[in-house]
């Protein structure tokens, strides 16, 4: 008898639909773009849900592994469509070439949307099943902020979204996927998904704050009760501006549909009795900086959450650099300022020089506040990439672009040439800075940070400026959300 040929695939991208920058082939190669047997070479030993997968089925004497493919881009707007075609064409041609599969293990994020494919990850599961079958297993694991929709859920055998945030727990999701994933392969269990959708739109709400831990904690007991394999639930991407976007509970029992049935509802229940209390408040800029310049405990960081790249900001704004240069404050390190025309200013002039530049601030005039005229002394510049330490995505490639370490009137600013969100301490690392001993450390992020930062910071506060990647749905002109 031969092995079971299974397929795996990455291909994950969370859609910000009113960002203007689409998200095109450079956007995935800038980030990760490997096909075949480079998309395992890239994960095996790493901290990721792929590296999990690996690390789960590999060994199997009875199973040939078959990799398409691992695609990731940054957070921005719409997947363009011949980068979408290009991986389903790839896919497909792997089912054929392969055919019969045996399953495929899917690392997909839940929230992609493509220019002509507004559900990319339901019409991506629908086309599996099409030349696939139905009687195979086809598990994917999610992002806590997918926005799961009818077609998905019914398209699957099993969706296992993270369930922390931060998502510290990427690899353990991958490993509780594949091992699901191989249970049903094997014929040991007979997965049943049951899918609620709740039509709340989510804030950007950290796992282990109120109501939000006692939701978590309910799911727990629910999972015991009912005695099932599995009960998420994910919080959803407001920012996606699909028609089914929103909160979803997804119960996964062996076989029995009424205990998933009943869980899945009660989840639901407790999920629309807390949201009046799943609200999100941002203080006044002003404040903060007025306690982070006067706070002994040290350091101090201030977390811009409207212009986060993995929310789909550019990365570029200035409101906040802007005010601590104008009140004359000092000891604060930015990370970063995403300005690829800046850096290779600072390039060409070199380290030791000092220079006058414009940064910052050259997307949209409304968002961004504008470029920020500085004259600084360029100290560091790098290739932008450094290996991730903390737990999440450990082991894993951060890769900012060329950047620059530049000294503005007693603070420090990292200039980086593509959006990334600096959620780890190699950023400032990878720059000769010891972040442990500053005084102000400035982020571009909303919730990751707080997993690394978490670990030096005697205190962090997240503001919400104007920018593309808004922490709350509150004024968003949506298009094409129903409830």
């Amino acid at each position: 008898m031969g092995k079971k040929k299974i397929l795996v695939l990455q291909f994950r991208h969370e859609t910000n639909s009113f960002c203007p920058a689409l998200s095109d082939g450079a956007a995935f190669r800038n980030l990760e773009f490997d096909m075949g047997e480079d998309a395992f070479s890239a994960h095996r030993g790493s901290g990721t849900e792929m590296g999990a997968f690996l690390d789960v089925l590999e060994g199997r004497e009875d199973i040939e592994l078959i990799p398409v493919a691992a695609l990731t881009a940054n957070p921005a707007g719409p997947v363009t469509e011949d980068v979408y075609l290009y991986v389903l064409e790839n896919l497909q041609a792997a089912m054929l070439k392969h055919s019969p599969i045996d399953g495929v293990l899917l690392c997909l994020h839940g929230a992609m949307v493509a220019q002509k494919h507004p559900d990319g990850e339901g019409d991506l599961l629908e086309d599996i099943r099409r030349y696939a079958g139905w009687d195979i297993p086809v598990v994917a694991t999610l992002d806590l902020h997918a926005n799961v929709t009818e077609k998905m859920a019914h398209c699957a055998t099993a969706l296992i979204p993270y369930e922390r945030y931060p998502h510290t727990d990427s690899y353990e999701t991958g490993r509780v996927a594949a091992q699901l994933f191989a249970d049903a392969l094997d014929g040991k269990i007979t997965p049943v998904t049951v899918y609620r959708r709740v039509p709340y739109l989510l804030p950007l709400f950290p796992d282990a704050e109120p109501p939000m831990c006692r939701i978590y904690a309910f799911a727990a007991e629910l999972k015991e009760r009912y005695h099932l394999m599995e009960l998420r639930f994910t919080h959803g991407f407001f920012l996606s501006d699909i028609e089914e976007m929103g909160m979803a509970v997804l119960a996964v029992s062996d076989g029995d549909e009424n205990a998933a049935n009943a869980a899945a509802e009660e989840l639901a229940a407790l999920i629309r009795e807390s949201i009046p209390d799943l609200k999100r408040h941002y203080p006044d800029l002003e404040d903060v900086l007025d306690e982070a310049e006067h706070s002994p405990d040290t350091p101090f960081v201030i977390a811009d959450a409207s212009d986060n790249p993995g929310a789909g900001g550019f990365g570029d704004t200035t409101h906040i650099l802007r005010r601590i240069l104008e009140r004359g404050m000092q000891g604060a390190v930015i990370a970063t300022i995403v300005d690829a025309e800046s850096v290779e200013r600072c390039i060409e002039a070199g380290v030791g020089a000092f220079i006058s530049l414009k940064i910052g601030g050259k997307s949209d005039a409304s968002f961004s506040g504008g470029p920020l005229a500085v004259s600084g002394y360029i100290k560091r510049i790098t290739d932008g990439t450094y290996t991730v330490t903390a737990q999440m995505d450990h082991g894993s490639k951060m890769r900012h672009g060329k950047t620059v370490l530049l000294e503005v009137e007693g603070n420090a600013v990292i200039l980086s040439s593509y959006p990334r969100q600096p959620w780890d301490l190699g950023i400032f690392t990878s720059h000769g800075i010891m972040p442990e001993q500053q005084k102000i450390l400035v982020t571009k992020s909303a919730i990751h940070y707080r997993a690394a930062y978490g670990t030096i910071a005697k205190k962090m506060v997240a503001v919400a400026l104007p920018g593309y990647s808004t922490p709350v749905p509150d004024g968003i002109p949506f298009q094409h959300l129903k409830g």
